[in-house]
């Protein structure tokens, strides 16, 4: 039986896909190329004395911190620990998934928060309670949903206080994305990364999770050059 020349054609775009994809994910797992995309995303820390500690969340469960969130909580408390800002201040919402993220981000639609789940803002705020920082000492800004919104909220909450500067907190491969928005925003901010650990990440599942994280970022630089919030 004779096949059909579009059904070659169809195989032929399948396999050569499969291919292409297999070929990819071997490159992204098993070589530095992950390490290598990730390396212009990374700002080098200015840590200095401001007027403000603000830690960017960095994603949360229904009542619990990410990996991320609560090392960029970790280094937050540290920097306001040794001096380095009078205040801090968890900026970041309710989670949501990345579909919503998406429509966010990219459509500008907003849905309304589940309210049974506590933002990444109130979890971090909640731990920082606990370990003791002073009621008069700690802010938090639950209604940001994406980057641009956590530092325009910054911007406002520095404005009524009588607040210049600050150093923002976040994660190595976020750092890029937040200074260029706090700069063009305005805001007097210097970039207090957590530990660069891009260059360490060389297991190929660690990689795999690194080219996601890379990708997300180029992804937002675009979409934001193009919205112009960068």
């Amino acid at each position: 039986m004779k096949v059909p020349k579009e059904h070659k054609r169809f195989i032929w775009f399948v396999e050569w896909f499969a291919f292409s994809f297999t070929l990819g994910m071997l490159l992204v797992m098993y070589t530095p190329f992950a390490n290598w995309l990730a390396r212009p995303l990374v700002v080098q820390e200015e840590i200095r004395k401001t007027d403000l500690v603000v830690v960017l969340g960095g994603g949360s469960y229904r009542n619990s911190l990410t990996g991320a969130s609560s090392e960029r909580l970790l280094k937050g408390l540290i920097l306001y620990r040794e001096g380095y800002a009078p205040r801090i201040i968890f900026s970041g919402g309710a989670p949501e998934g990345l579909s919503r993220k998406l429509l966010h981000t990219v459509l500008g639609i907003r849905r309304s928060a589940r309210t049974a789940q506590s933002s990444e803002a109130d979890l971090m705020e909640r731990a920082a309670s606990r370990l003791g920082i002073p009621d008069k000492d700690r802010a938090i800004d639950e209604a940001a949903r994406d980057t641009y919104e956590n530092l325009v909220n910054v911007r406002k909450y520095m404005s009524e206080n009588g607040l210049k500067t600050c150093l923002i907190v976040t994660s190595p491969t976020h750092m890029r994305r937040a200074a260029l928005i706090a700069g063009k925003l305005g805001l007097e901010c210097y970039p207090a990364p957590i530990s660069d650990y891009t260059g360490e990440m060389r297991g190929p599942f660690e990689r795999l999770a690194l080219f996601k994280q890379t990708v997300w970022e180029y992804g937002g630089l675009a979409v934001y050059k193009l919205y112009g919030y960068i």
